[in-house]
């Protein structure tokens, strides 16, 4: 991107905001010029986790106000159709205007219980239901509603959704299942929206140092293969000024693949490529070279 804010006049709306990817991409749209709509459950009057220091709406708020940019935070619960339509028509109401909607909302591990037994057949019932719930639901919730009141009528915009590249063979069974139900949500809907003009685009990061990662996880046990989200967040604010973005609709695109395609790199200058070796991967344009030299293997 040769334009330091190419975002300049978008609004775009994240959800799952408060912490992690959600947060880095809050600060890496509203650093590309974007005016950012963060959205969570998680606020200083009742955080959702508390094992790190302020990962709530406000410290996002703060976090992008510091890297200079612009936005507002809103507390919304996304598997409740009723709170996400009244967040979209107050941010229209205000802003006129919905850019680009990053669903990266994910409470599953918020339920997360372990198996009474080793089998496969032990798993607690309610863990897939927590994460279809709080995954491909909440993202089928939010973006409808979006393209209903928004993005239809406009004739434009860029759905982006987070998710995790499911590998061959097959992790752990509720998490793989949902996260194949969002995938598959991101094919369905960019094939349907093709003749609209309207991307919507799957975004896989590999294993990622957010807050509570390493606030859990032996730095050695993260050193050299994980990536920090800002990765990400820098490939999803490339897509959000890409002329060219119909070009991915519908597919899950890895993070290293698109950082190659676009020229962006980690915040320490890397490029990782988290993904590699997992699964098939998708056909990409060639690479951009890195301006801080050849890409990271």
């Amino acid at each position: 991107m040769t334009d330091e804010r190419p975002l300049s006049g978008r609004i775009a709306l994240v959800s799952g905001a408060s912490r992690g990817l959600g947060r880095a991409t809050a600060v890496e749209l509203a650093t590309a010029g974007a005016y950012v709509v963060c959205t969570a459950r998680s606020t200083r009057d009742g955080a959702t986790q508390t094992d790190v220091d302020d990962l709530t709406l406000e410290g996002t708020l703060d976090a992008v106000r510091t890297a200079g940019g612009e936005g507002e935070w809103h507390r919304c619960d996304h598997t409740e159709p009723g709170r996400v339509e009244a967040l979209l028509r107050g941010v229209l109401d205000q802003h006129g205007r919905i850019d680009v909607l990053v669903n990266n909302a994910w409470g599953g591990h918020d339920h997360h219980e372990e198996p009474d037994g080793e089998e496969i057949w032990d798993e607690p019932m309610e863990q897939f239901r927590a994460m279809l719930l709080a995954g491909a639901y909440s993202d089928y919730v939010t973006t409808l509603l979006t393209l209903r009141l928004a993005m239809g009528p406009a004739g434009s915009g860029l759905v982006l959704t987070t998710t995790w590249h499911t590998p061959e063979p097959p992790a752990w069974v509720p998490y793989e299942s949902s996260k194949a139900a969002k995938n598959r949500l991101v094919y369905a809907l960019g094939y349907h929206l093709q003749e609209k003009g309207i991307p919507v685009i799957a975004v896989a990061p590999g294993w990622m140092r957010t807050e509570l990662m390493e606030a859990h996880v032996a730095p050695d046990v993260l050193a050299g293969k994980t990536e920090s989200p800002h990765l990400a967040a820098r490939v999803m604010a490339a897509l959000a000024a890409d002329p060219e973005v119909m070009r991915w609709t519908g597919q899950v695109v890895a993070v290293g693949e698109l950082a190659d395609h676009y020229g962006v790199d980690d915040l320490d200058g890397t490029r990782p490529h988290g993904n590699a070796g997992r699964y098939l991967p998708s056909p990409v344009p060639p690479p951009v070279p890195s301006p801080r030299g050849p890409a990271a293997p």
